[in-house]
């Protein structure tokens, strides 16, 4: 099986592990896809956070095609950006991005229902032990006694960012997960604290908005 990237594992974590129907509204996926492309880079060394502010440390592309775009437009740009700026920016599109990666990479399918307003699609997934992998890494990062990988415990923040809060049931509830959430993010070194940050910064403002497509 291939080993999977945080932003292919948060895709897989936001879908219905056996149908791919949708977890979250459009919103929140964009955000969720947004936050763990720009943690792919930051834990491949590619970029930093510096005053809540992305940087790049390497003009070398990470061989990932969602990573290596997000890189091409951080590199791109002249002046650096905040977190919550890159987040609020890639969120529009990069749903979509991912989607058409792990389809062409043959990991998935596609599936159109037709509603009343706009088309709906569902991603089922072609091997079942990788849909499931993404599920099983977030859940080892909280309820495991070992200490977890970076990628695990990010890809846990970011599901429980962006609200999939129930990641856990039955053995830990939404409290529970509210606890190891804040505990874990206050341990975070600090580039992927703010850059976990700056995510959370995003999701309040679509829910102060009322941006819930």
């Amino acid at each position: 099986m291939r080993r999977l990237t945080l932003v292919d594992s948060l895709f897989f974590l936001a879908h219905d592990e056996f149908t791919g129907k949708p977890a979250l509204r459009r919103t929140g996926l964009g955000i969720g896809m947004a936050g763990s492309a720009l943690c792919d880079l930051l834990l491949a060394e590619r970029i930093t956070v510096e005053r809540k502010r992305i940087r790049p440390l390497s003009r070398q592309r990470p061989g990932h095609p969602v990573a290596d775009r997000v890189f091409s437009e951080i590199l791109a740009e002249r002046e650096p950006h905040s977190v919550r700026e890159w987040v609020d920016h890639l969120r529009q599109d990069l749903g979509e991005t991912v989607a058409n990666n792990l389809l062409a990479t043959g990991v998935i399918n596609r599936e159109t229902d037709r509603g009343l307003i706009r088309k709906n699609h569902r991603y089922p997934p072609r091997d079942l032990l990788m849909s499931t992998a993404a599920r099983s890494k977030a859940r080892a990062a909280v309820l495991g006694t070992e200490q977890p990988e970076p990628h695990s415990v990010c890809l846990a923040l970011l599901a429980w960012t962006i609200g999939l809060d129930d990641l856990c049931e039955p053995e830990l509830d939404r409290a529970g997960l509210l606890a190891w959430a804040e505990a874990t993010h206050r341990e975070l070194p600090r580039a992927p604290a703010d850059l976990i940050s700056g995510v959370e910064a995003v999701c309040a403002a679509v829910v102060y908005t009322g941006d819930r497509r």
